[in-house]
Parts: C-alpha cells; sequence; structure tokens
C-alpha cells in the first residue's frame, strides 16, 4: 500500500514537473508580453495548444497565437518584441509593404543542447496582426509542412468548434 502512494506522488511530480517545463518554454520571450497584453482586450483572440490537443497530428508540440485589430502602436511593439527575440536567430521570410511587415517567419536561436526549435510568425492585414509562436523538434525546412498539419484541426471552445 505504501509502494502504491509513493508511485501516486512520483506520477504526480514527474506530471506536475512537464507542465511546468510546458508552461515555462515562452515565458524568457519579448513576445510573452505582446501575448499578454494584447490577447486580454476587447475583440482580440488568443489561442494556446500544448502537445496533447495536438496529439499524434505534427511535431509542433506548442502553438500559440494572438489575433488583434490592426493598429501602427500594436505593430510597433510587437516587431520591437521580435526583433530582440530574433537577435540572434535566422530570418526565414520576410515580406514588406510600404515599409511594414506584411508576413514574416523566423527561427529563434536554439538554446544550447535543445532538440527543438522555436519559430515566430506575423502577418499583418489592414485589418488584423496575428502573431504565432511555435515550438516543436523539426528544422526549419519543415516548418510550413507541419503548420499544414493543423489545418484540419479544430477545437471545441464553449461547444464551439473553431478550426486552427
Amino acid at each position: 500500500m505504501n509502494s502504491m502512494n509513493t508511485v501516486k506522488k512520483l506520477l504526480f511530480f514527474i506530471g506536475f514537473l512537464l507542465a511546468f517545463l510546458t508552461a515555462s518554454a515562452q515565458k524568457d520571450l519579448n513576445i510573452e508580453t505582446t501575448f499578454k497584453t494584447y490577447g486580454k482586450q476587447e475583440g482580440s483572440v488568443l489561442i494556446e495548444l500544448a502537445k496533447d490537443v495536438l496529439g499524434n497530428h505534427t511535431k509542433i508540440n506548442r502553438y500559440k497565437s494572438l489575433i488583434v485589430p490592426s493598429d501602427s502602436a500594436t505593430l510597433k511593439t510587437t516587431e520591437e518584441a521580435i526583433r530582440k527575440d530574433v537577435k540572434d536567430g535566422k530570418l526565414l521570410m520576410e515580406s514588406r509593404k510600404n515599409g511594414e511587415i506584411e508576413a514574416a517567419s523566423y527561427c529563434l536561436k536554439k538554446k544550447d543542447k535543445a532538440l527543438d526549435y522555436e519559430y515566430i510568425l506575423l502577418s499583418n492585414t489592414s485589418k488584423k496582426i496575428t502573431l504565432i509562436y511555435v515550438k516543436g523538434n523539426f528544422p526549419p525546412e519543415e516548418l510550413e509542412k507541419e503548420l499544414s498539419k493543423l489545418k484540419n484541426l479544430f477545437i471545441k471552445v464553449n461547444n464551439k468548434r473553431i478550426k486552427i
């Protein structure tokens, strides 16, 4: 009986540790402030998915997106945060219109011995800004392929199906 309690405690501790490590994966990034600041605003849509929701459909183990109404102050704040986070990373693609980023994707510098890559994607239209953070065990060449696997993924929120 004692050993069963010990096993339960050990499994609980391991589960807690995994949850903590997943949750803290993005905490040192500047874009986390953007997600926190604008994710609670009226008219914003914030979605965060972990590996347990993504299942076996993709190598992505963390997905976080924010859609906010477009304005120059929000775009400027978001671009500054991205610039700081991507400092030693790699620009994968960037498209500009009238000097402003219209679409971009970046790969952040991998931390020592880290297996996962981290990516930031930004889309800016006249009506909305979309910021996406993705983490997974796949190189930049496979980013588009992994993101395309999410096209048929739905989540349920308040008994409504939302397509990612």
